[in-house]
């Protein structure tokens, strides 16, 4: 009986992260330099009021880097997930100040359910 390779394993593994098995990352730049934009033209984020706002969600492992937790964004239902706690807070100030209340996110871009600690 012939044994499975090396290849033909790491190709299934492939395969089944291309089908979406995996959560999608979305790195969103264009939000970050456009909040960057605003800051220089004077613009102050981190005091525009509305139902935004920067937080931490703690992991039960570490994730990159070492990282016990990952910086959010949220409004008390969505939460959306950043790289780093001042992008957490450009964001939220964006999103605050461009007057937007809810978002629809789209499914499954999030970290594994058993990466996250409920609290």
């Amino acid at each position: 009986m012939r044994r499975p390779s090396h290849s033909s394993r790491s190709s299934g593994s492939a395969r089944s992260r291309a089908h979406g098995s995996r959560p999608r990352r979305y790195e969103p730049t264009s939000v970050y330099v456009l909040a960057e934009h605003l800051r220089r033209e004077g613009l102050d984020l981190h005091s525009a009021i509305g139902p935004w706002r920067p937080g931490r969600r703690a992991l039960r492992r570490p994730g990159r880097n070492s990282e016990r937790a990952i910086p959010i964004v949220t409004n008390g239902v969505v939460e959306i997930a950043v790289d780093t706690a001042e992008h957490a807070a450009d964001l939220s100030g964006f999103l605050n100040a461009a007057g937007l209340d809810h978002l629809d996110p789209i499914p499954n871009l999030r970290p594994p359910d058993e990466d996250i600690v409920r609290s």
